[in-house]
Protein backbone atom coordinates (compact mmCIF):
# COMPACT_ATOMS: atom_id res chain seq x y z
CA UNK A 1 0.00 0.00 0.00
CA UNK A 2 1.41 3.81 -0.99
CA UNK A 3 2.01 6.06 1.77
CA UNK A 4 -0.51 9.16 1.11
CA UNK A 5 0.80 12.17 -0.06
CA UNK A 6 1.80 14.90 2.10
CA UNK A 7 -0.78 17.57 3.23
CA UNK A 8 -1.17 20.38 5.08
CA UNK A 9 -4.02 18.87 7.11
CA UNK A 10 -1.76 16.59 9.21
CA UNK A 11 -0.84 20.00 11.05
CA UNK A 12 -4.11 19.97 12.38
CA UNK A 13 -4.89 18.76 15.98
CA UNK A 14 -6.98 15.55 15.76
CA UNK A 15 -8.87 17.16 19.40
CA UNK A 16 -6.40 14.59 21.35
CA UNK A 17 -3.77 16.33 23.74
CA UNK A 18 -0.27 14.63 25.32
CA UNK A 19 0.09 15.47 28.72
CA UNK A 20 2.18 18.10 29.90
CA UNK A 21 4.58 17.89 32.60
CA UNK A 22 4.30 19.64 36.39
CA UNK A 23 7.92 20.09 37.31
CA UNK A 24 10.17 22.76 35.93
CA UNK A 25 13.34 22.41 33.15
CA UNK A 26 15.79 24.83 33.52
CA UNK A 27 13.68 28.06 34.06
CA UNK A 28 10.90 26.73 33.26
CA UNK A 29 7.88 25.69 35.52
CA UNK A 30 6.18 23.38 33.71
CA UNK A 31 5.77 21.96 29.67
CA UNK A 32 2.31 22.64 28.58
CA UNK A 33 0.46 19.73 27.25
CA UNK A 34 0.50 19.74 23.29
CA UNK A 35 -2.05 18.76 20.42
CA UNK A 36 -1.49 15.54 18.84
CA UNK A 37 -1.54 16.10 15.13
CA UNK A 38 -2.86 14.16 12.23
CA UNK A 39 0.16 12.28 11.08
CA UNK A 40 -0.21 9.05 9.14
CA UNK A 41 1.31 6.82 11.56
CA UNK A 42 2.08 6.92 15.23
CA UNK A 43 5.24 8.88 16.23
CA UNK A 44 6.56 5.34 17.82
CA UNK A 45 6.03 3.58 14.51
CA UNK A 46 7.61 6.03 12.77
CA UNK A 47 10.74 5.51 15.04
CA UNK A 48 10.39 1.93 14.60
CA UNK A 49 10.48 2.15 10.96
CA UNK A 50 14.31 3.37 10.53
CA UNK A 51 15.44 0.61 14.00
CA UNK A 52 13.94 -1.89 11.35
CA UNK A 53 15.94 -0.76 8.50
CA UNK A 54 13.33 0.97 6.84
CA UNK A 55 12.33 5.12 5.94
CA UNK A 56 10.28 6.42 8.18
CA UNK A 57 7.48 8.67 7.24
CA UNK A 58 8.98 12.10 8.76
CA UNK A 59 12.58 12.57 10.03
CA UNK A 60 11.84 11.84 14.29
CA UNK A 61 12.19 14.54 16.67
CA UNK A 62 14.32 14.43 19.59
CA UNK A 63 16.18 16.48 22.95
CA UNK A 64 13.23 18.69 23.12
CA UNK A 65 11.07 17.99 26.00
CA UNK A 66 7.41 18.07 25.78
CA UNK A 67 7.60 18.82 21.66
CA UNK A 68 9.70 15.87 20.60
CA UNK A 69 8.23 12.22 19.38
CA UNK A 70 9.58 10.97 22.58
CA UNK A 71 7.79 10.78 26.25
CA UNK A 72 10.24 11.86 28.88
CA UNK A 73 9.57 9.12 31.34
CA UNK A 74 11.10 9.33 35.29
CA UNK A 75 8.85 7.93 37.57
CA UNK A 76 8.90 8.92 41.15
CA UNK A 77 8.95 5.53 42.32
CA UNK A 78 12.88 5.75 41.56
CA UNK A 79 14.57 8.20 43.74
CA UNK A 80 17.22 8.94 42.01
CA UNK A 81 14.83 10.80 39.90
CA UNK A 82 13.21 12.77 42.35
CA UNK A 83 16.90 13.57 43.91
CA UNK A 84 17.96 14.66 40.52
CA UNK A 85 14.92 16.45 39.83
CA UNK A 86 14.71 14.79 36.98
CA UNK A 87 10.84 13.76 37.39
CA UNK A 88 8.76 13.29 34.84
CA UNK A 89 5.47 11.48 35.34
CA UNK A 90 1.69 11.33 35.47
CA UNK A 91 1.86 12.36 39.20
CA UNK A 92 1.55 15.80 41.26
CA UNK A 93 4.15 18.39 40.72
CA UNK A 94 6.74 17.91 43.35
CA UNK A 95 7.47 21.06 45.69
CA UNK A 96 11.26 21.31 44.85
CA UNK A 97 11.09 25.18 46.84
CA UNK A 98 10.09 23.89 49.90
CA UNK A 99 13.10 21.41 49.55
CA UNK A 100 17.43 22.21 50.11
CA UNK A 101 19.57 21.87 46.78
CA UNK A 102 20.81 18.66 48.67
CA UNK A 103 18.45 15.84 48.20
CA UNK A 104 19.06 12.08 49.76
CA UNK A 105 17.99 9.03 47.79
CA UNK A 106 17.40 5.76 49.18
CA UNK A 107 19.04 4.62 46.29
CA UNK A 108 22.46 3.31 47.29
CA UNK A 109 22.02 6.16 50.37
CA UNK A 110 23.68 9.30 48.17
CA UNK A 111 22.98 12.90 48.69
CA UNK A 112 22.54 14.87 45.30
CA UNK A 113 23.66 18.36 45.26
CA UNK A 114 21.71 20.32 42.86
CA UNK A 115 23.68 22.84 40.62
CA UNK A 116 21.51 25.57 38.78
CA UNK A 117 24.18 26.10 36.54
CA UNK A 118 24.19 23.26 34.65
CA UNK A 119 20.73 22.09 35.56
CA UNK A 120 21.53 19.19 36.94
CA UNK A 121 22.67 17.12 40.60
CA UNK A 122 25.65 15.60 41.44
CA UNK A 123 27.01 13.43 44.75
CA UNK A 124 28.94 15.82 46.44
CA UNK A 125 32.64 14.99 46.15
CA UNK A 126 35.61 14.84 48.67
CA UNK A 127 33.34 11.72 50.70
CA UNK A 128 32.94 9.07 48.59
CA UNK A 129 30.68 6.30 49.27
CA UNK A 130 32.98 3.48 48.50
CA UNK A 131 36.86 4.24 49.14
CA UNK A 132 38.25 1.13 47.52
CA UNK A 133 35.61 -1.32 44.92
CA UNK A 134 37.67 -4.56 46.08
CA UNK A 135 35.07 -5.38 48.60
CA UNK A 136 32.35 -3.06 47.60
CA UNK A 137 29.60 -4.89 49.47
CA UNK A 138 31.06 -3.60 52.83
CA UNK A 139 30.03 0.49 52.52
CA UNK A 140 26.77 0.18 50.02
CA UNK A 141 24.25 -2.41 48.75
CA UNK A 142 21.56 -3.23 45.66
CA UNK A 143 18.81 -2.04 46.11
CA UNK A 144 15.78 -3.95 46.88
CA UNK A 145 13.11 -3.50 43.70
CA UNK A 146 10.37 -5.46 45.53
CA UNK A 147 10.14 -2.54 48.54
CA UNK A 148 8.99 -0.53 45.92
CA UNK A 149 5.22 0.88 44.94
CA UNK A 150 4.90 -0.59 41.43
CA UNK A 151 1.08 -0.47 42.10
CA UNK A 152 0.59 2.89 42.75
CA UNK A 153 3.44 3.91 40.01
CA UNK A 154 1.21 1.74 37.61
CA UNK A 155 -1.93 3.81 38.26
CA UNK A 156 -0.42 6.89 38.47
CA UNK A 157 1.13 7.22 34.60
CA UNK A 158 -1.94 5.61 32.77
CA UNK A 159 -2.68 8.91 31.31
CA UNK A 160 1.05 10.17 31.49
CA UNK A 161 2.15 7.03 28.87
CA UNK A 162 -1.58 7.12 26.81
CA UNK A 163 0.59 8.26 23.86
CA UNK A 164 0.92 7.03 20.01
CA UNK A 165 4.95 8.87 21.17
CA UNK A 166 7.90 6.62 21.89
CA UNK A 167 7.18 6.54 25.88
CA UNK A 168 10.83 6.76 26.84
CA UNK A 169 12.13 5.39 30.54
CA UNK A 170 15.15 7.52 31.77
CA UNK A 171 17.90 5.85 33.94
CA UNK A 172 19.89 8.67 35.61
CA UNK A 173 22.76 6.12 36.73
CA UNK A 174 24.07 3.84 34.13
CA UNK A 175 27.21 1.64 35.25
CA UNK A 176 30.00 4.18 34.68
CA UNK A 177 27.64 7.28 36.31
CA UNK A 178 26.71 4.80 39.10
CA UNK A 179 30.62 4.46 39.71
CA UNK A 180 31.33 7.87 39.87
CA UNK A 181 28.48 8.47 42.47
CA UNK A 182 30.10 5.93 44.65
CA UNK A 183 33.21 6.68 44.50
CA UNK A 184 33.82 10.14 43.17
CA UNK A 185 34.90 10.56 39.01
CA UNK A 186 39.26 10.40 40.24
CA UNK A 187 38.68 7.26 42.26
CA UNK A 188 36.25 5.66 40.04
CA UNK A 189 38.41 6.01 36.80
CA UNK A 190 41.70 4.48 38.53
CA UNK A 191 38.98 1.61 39.88
CA UNK A 192 38.49 0.59 36.03
CA UNK A 193 42.37 0.15 35.75
CA UNK A 194 43.58 -1.18 38.97
CA UNK A 195 44.33 -4.61 39.01
CA UNK A 196 43.30 -4.51 42.79
CA UNK A 197 39.98 -3.00 42.48
CA UNK A 198 39.02 -4.63 39.03
CA UNK A 199 37.62 -7.92 40.07
CA UNK A 200 35.31 -5.71 42.89
CA UNK A 201 34.41 -3.53 39.80
CA UNK A 202 33.24 -6.41 37.58
CA UNK A 203 31.30 -8.32 40.58
CA UNK A 204 29.68 -4.82 41.01
CA UNK A 205 29.03 -4.02 37.29
CA UNK A 206 27.28 -7.93 37.11
CA UNK A 207 25.11 -6.67 40.53
CA UNK A 208 23.86 -3.54 38.64
CA UNK A 209 23.09 -4.65 35.40
CA UNK A 210 20.99 -7.47 37.23
CA UNK A 211 19.20 -4.70 39.21
CA UNK A 212 19.34 -2.38 35.88
CA UNK A 213 16.99 -5.13 34.44
CA UNK A 214 15.32 -5.98 37.33
CA UNK A 215 13.68 -2.32 37.11
CA UNK A 216 12.95 -1.90 33.94
CA UNK A 217 11.34 -5.60 33.15
CA UNK A 218 9.50 -4.77 36.27
CA UNK A 219 8.36 -1.06 35.03
CA UNK A 220 7.83 -2.39 31.33
CA UNK A 221 5.17 -5.14 33.40
CA UNK A 222 3.03 -2.34 34.89
CA UNK A 223 3.73 0.75 32.27
CA UNK A 224 2.83 1.18 28.98
CA UNK A 225 6.97 2.10 27.87
CA UNK A 226 8.70 1.02 24.51
CA UNK A 227 11.61 2.50 25.28
CA UNK A 228 15.16 2.88 27.68
CA UNK A 229 17.29 5.87 27.75
CA UNK A 230 20.34 4.98 30.15
CA UNK A 231 22.75 7.60 31.01
CA UNK A 232 26.56 6.50 30.82
CA UNK A 233 28.69 9.76 30.55
CA UNK A 234 31.95 8.33 29.38
CA UNK A 235 33.43 11.72 28.05
CA UNK A 236 34.29 14.84 28.81
CA UNK A 237 35.14 18.54 26.84
CA UNK A 238 38.52 16.73 25.65
CA UNK A 239 37.66 13.21 25.45
CA UNK A 240 36.70 10.05 27.50
CA UNK A 241 37.09 9.55 30.81
CA UNK A 242 38.71 6.03 30.02
CA UNK A 243 40.37 4.67 26.83
CA UNK A 244 38.24 3.17 24.54
CA UNK A 245 39.88 -0.67 25.14
CA UNK A 246 39.33 -0.08 28.91
CA UNK A 247 35.28 0.89 28.42
CA UNK A 248 35.37 -2.53 26.22
CA UNK A 249 36.74 -4.27 29.25
CA UNK A 250 35.11 -2.89 31.94
CA UNK A 251 31.58 -1.33 30.95
CA UNK A 252 30.13 -2.63 27.51
CA UNK A 253 29.35 -6.60 28.58
CA UNK A 254 27.47 -5.14 31.00
CA UNK A 255 25.97 -2.98 28.97
CA UNK A 256 25.00 -5.16 26.16
CA UNK A 257 23.93 -7.36 28.81
CA UNK A 258 21.28 -4.80 29.08
CA UNK A 259 20.64 -3.77 25.85
CA UNK A 260 19.99 -7.27 24.77
CA UNK A 261 17.10 -7.64 27.59
CA UNK A 262 15.63 -4.05 26.25
CA UNK A 263 15.64 -5.52 22.87
CA UNK A 264 14.00 -8.95 24.33
CA UNK A 265 11.01 -7.18 25.66
CA UNK A 266 10.39 -5.14 22.63
CA UNK A 267 11.96 -1.96 23.03
CA UNK A 268 14.17 0.35 21.67
CA UNK A 269 17.25 1.39 23.67
CA UNK A 270 18.81 4.65 23.80
CA UNK A 271 22.83 5.81 25.52
CA UNK A 272 23.19 9.30 26.77
CA UNK A 273 26.56 10.41 26.70
CA UNK A 274 27.55 14.12 27.10
CA UNK A 275 31.14 15.07 26.59
CA UNK A 276 33.31 14.76 23.04
CA UNK A 277 32.20 10.94 22.43
CA UNK A 278 34.54 10.77 18.54
CA UNK A 279 36.03 7.36 20.09
CA UNK A 280 33.43 5.88 21.69
CA UNK A 281 30.99 6.23 19.09
CA UNK A 282 32.19 2.37 17.71
CA UNK A 283 31.43 1.42 21.16
CA UNK A 284 27.76 3.00 21.47
CA UNK A 285 27.30 0.41 17.86
CA UNK A 286 28.50 -2.33 19.34
CA UNK A 287 26.91 -2.28 22.48
CA UNK A 288 23.60 -2.98 20.37
CA UNK A 289 22.18 0.42 21.16
CA UNK A 290 20.06 2.16 18.75
CA UNK A 291 20.45 5.71 19.37
CA UNK A 292 22.46 8.38 20.30
CA UNK A 293 22.21 12.02 20.54
CA UNK A 294 24.91 13.79 21.52
CA UNK A 295 26.26 17.39 22.55
CA UNK A 296 26.67 19.24 19.16
CA UNK A 297 29.12 21.52 20.42
CA UNK A 298 31.31 18.77 20.76
CA UNK A 299 30.56 15.76 18.38
CA UNK A 300 30.10 16.19 14.47
CA UNK A 301 26.99 14.28 14.74
CA UNK A 302 26.06 15.01 10.90
CA UNK A 303 29.65 13.69 10.20
CA UNK A 304 29.17 10.95 12.55
CA UNK A 305 25.75 10.10 10.86
CA UNK A 306 27.73 9.61 7.18
CA UNK A 307 30.53 8.23 8.80
CA UNK A 308 28.60 4.98 9.92
CA UNK A 309 26.04 4.97 7.01
CA UNK A 310 26.62 1.37 7.11
CA UNK A 311 25.22 0.77 10.95
CA UNK A 312 21.62 0.76 12.13
CA UNK A 313 22.65 3.13 14.85
CA UNK A 314 21.00 6.60 14.96
CA UNK A 315 22.11 10.04 15.27
CA UNK A 316 20.70 13.02 16.87
CA UNK A 317 21.52 15.78 14.51
CA UNK A 318 20.58 19.18 15.53
CA UNK A 319 18.43 21.44 13.59
CA UNK A 320 19.70 24.24 11.95
CA UNK A 321 19.81 26.84 13.96
CA UNK A 322 17.47 29.19 12.60
CA UNK A 323 15.73 31.44 15.26
CA UNK A 324 13.13 33.71 15.08
CA UNK A 325 13.75 36.58 13.61
CA UNK A 326 14.99 34.85 10.16
CA UNK A 327 12.43 35.39 7.44
CA UNK A 328 10.19 32.42 7.05
CA UNK A 329 11.10 32.05 3.49
CA UNK A 330 15.36 31.97 4.82
CA UNK A 331 13.96 29.51 6.92
CA UNK A 332 12.36 27.09 5.25
CA UNK A 333 15.39 27.41 2.79
CA UNK A 334 17.58 25.92 5.54
CA UNK A 335 15.15 23.17 6.49
CA UNK A 336 15.06 22.06 2.80
CA UNK A 337 18.73 21.93 2.57
CA UNK A 338 19.10 20.25 5.94
CA UNK A 339 16.23 17.34 5.23
CA UNK A 340 18.24 16.90 1.67
CA UNK A 341 21.16 16.54 3.28
CA UNK A 342 20.42 13.98 6.05
CA UNK A 343 16.96 12.07 4.28
CA UNK A 344 19.78 9.22 3.17
CA UNK A 345 21.28 9.05 6.34
CA UNK A 346 20.36 7.38 10.43
CA UNK A 347 19.40 10.53 11.67
CA UNK A 348 16.85 12.05 14.54
CA UNK A 349 16.57 15.56 14.48
CA UNK A 350 17.49 17.31 17.96
CA UNK A 351 16.49 20.81 18.95
CA UNK A 352 19.15 20.54 21.56
CA UNK A 353 21.48 23.60 22.10
CA UNK A 354 24.97 22.89 23.19
CA UNK A 355 25.25 23.95 26.93
CA UNK A 356 26.13 26.72 27.93
CA UNK A 357 25.29 28.94 24.96
CA UNK A 358 23.09 31.54 25.33
CA UNK A 359 19.25 30.17 25.72
CA UNK A 360 17.64 31.01 22.10
CA UNK A 361 14.59 30.12 20.82
CA UNK A 362 14.28 28.31 17.18
CA UNK A 363 12.26 29.57 14.75
CA UNK A 364 8.54 28.63 15.90
CA UNK A 365 7.53 27.23 11.87
CA UNK A 366 11.07 25.08 11.31
CA UNK A 367 9.54 21.67 12.85
CA UNK A 368 6.82 21.65 10.64
CA UNK A 369 9.02 22.57 7.78
CA UNK A 370 11.35 20.17 9.16
CA UNK A 371 8.40 17.58 9.41
CA UNK A 372 6.95 18.41 6.10
CA UNK A 373 10.31 18.00 3.71
CA UNK A 374 10.98 14.73 5.25
CA UNK A 375 7.43 13.78 4.68
CA UNK A 376 7.75 14.83 0.79
CA UNK A 377 11.32 13.53 0.58
CA UNK A 378 10.34 9.92 1.75
CA UNK A 379 6.03 9.92 1.27
CA UNK A 380 7.13 7.40 -1.99
CA UNK A 381 8.69 4.93 -0.41
CA UNK A 382 6.48 1.80 0.20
Amino acid sequence: MARPKFSTDEFKPTGKMYPGVKLRIGNNNEIPSTPVLNKPIGSYDNFKLIFEGKKPYWIPVVGSPGTSDTTMFRPRINPDNVANHQLFDGGPRFPYEDYPDVIHSDWFDLKWQWVDSIGGATVYPGNPKVPDMTNWEEYTSIPDLDKMDWETCAKQNVDYLATDRMNQLGIQCGLWERLMALMDVVEACIALVDEDQKDGVHRFFDKYADFLIGYIGRMKDVCDINSVMLHEDWAHQMGPFISPDTAREMLLPYLQRIVDYVHSRGMLFEIHCCGDCKMLVPLFIESGADMWNGQPNLNDMGGYAKQYKDSNFVFGVMAPDIVPEVSYEDMRKAAREWVDEYKDYKVAVSFMRPLGEPVLQFHPKLREALYEYSRIAYQDED
